[in-house]
């Protein structure tokens, strides 16, 4: 049974029904070698590729625009990334390495900052449906305008 204060909260049925599925997902991982964190990368992958469509969805139908503030931070964000990228005396043109890329949210704001070269961008997200959201908003570019590259 639950304990006293929750039985107001949680009907004693929900309660075992919760019991016994914890016991079925301590017996499943256990039989596959899962620890916590690897329970929260697969809850977090579901979570993910779950929500990828609307959250591309969201962002087109706001015409791919973030809040002016949040905008402005990343505005500047990327142009620090992309300008680190640029070429010198002393050392090569960099790359930058989106981790956990989404839907691309970030692209043309790159592209706004400088972002030129096709293989100067790599997105990466643990979703493989974000990626796959990211490529029907870009194509397989990296770099809408150059027209090169991919996702």
């Amino acid at each position: 049974a639950p304990p006293a204060d929750r039985n107001r909260l949680v009907p004693t049925i929900q309660f075992e029904m919760f019991q016994n599925d914890k016991l079925k997902l301590k017996a499943l991982t256990e039989a596959h070698g899962y620890n916590e964190r690897d329970l929260h990368n697969i809850y977090q992958r579901i979570t993910w590729d779950a929500s990828a469509d609307a959250k591309a969805v969201g962002a087109d139908i706001a015409g791919n625009k973030m809040k002016p503030e949040l905008q402005e931070r990343v505005s500047r964000a990327c142009s620090i990334a992309v300008g680190a990228t640029l070429a010198t005396e002393e050392s090569p043109r960099g790359k930058l390495l989106d981790v956990g890329c989404g839907h691309g949210a970030i692209v043309s704001s790159l592209v706004e900052a400088g972002l030129t070269e096709p293989d100067m961008y790599v997105g990466i997200d643990l979703s493989p449906e974000m990626v796959r959201n990211a490529v029907e908003r870009y194509g397989e570019e990296r770099n809408g305008r150059t027209g090169k590259g991919r996702v």
